[in-house]
C-alpha cells in the first residue's frame, strides 16, 4: 500500500471514529435528559405525597437539613386535597372512611371504621 492510500485509510478510519464519537456523546445527552426528567417526575409525586402525609420529603431520615430526621408522615398538618387523593382511598380499602359532615381538627374529617367485616374486607 501506498504511503498517500495510507493516509486516506486513516483519515477515513479517524472521520469514522469522530462520528461513533459524536453518536455516543448524543445517546450519553439523550439518555441523562430521559434521567433528569424521571428525576423530576419522581420527586414531585414524593413531594405530593409527602404533603398528603404531612411528612417532610425525606419521610423522615435522620440527616435531613430540613427536618432533622423528624419528618416522619404526621410531623405537619397533611395536604388536605392531597391526603384525600392518595390517603383515603387506601384508607377505604382497609374500611376506614372520611366522613364529610363532621368537621374535624385542622379541617380534615373525622374518620370512621366501617364495618369490615359487613364488607367481607380483612385489615
Amino acid at each position: 500500500m501506498t504511503a498517500g492510500m495510507m493516509r486516506l485509510t486513516n483519515e477515513a478510519q479517524a472521520v469514522r471514529a469522530g462520528r461513533m464519537r459524536g453518536e455516543r456523546r448524543r445517546r450519553v445527552r439523550q439518555a441523562h435528559q430521559r434521567l433528569d426528567s424521571s428525576h423530576a417526575s419522581i420527586a414531585e409525586r414524593n413531594a405530593a405525597l409527602a404533603a398528603a402525609c404531612g411528612a417532610c420529603t425525606c419521610f423522615g431520615e435522620p440527616h435531613c437539613l430540613v427536618c432533622g430526621g423528624e419528618g416522619k408522615p404526621g410531623w405537619q398538618r397533611p395536604d388536605e386535597s392531597l391526603f384525600r387523593q392518595y390517603v383515603a382511598p387506601v384508607l377505604a380499602r382497609l374500611g376506614v372512611h372520611l366522613e364529610d359532615e363532621a368537621p374535624h381538627h385542622d379541617s380534615l374529617r373525622a374518620l370512621s371504621w366501617a364495618d369490615a367485616s359487613a364488607q367481607g374486607a380483612s385489615l
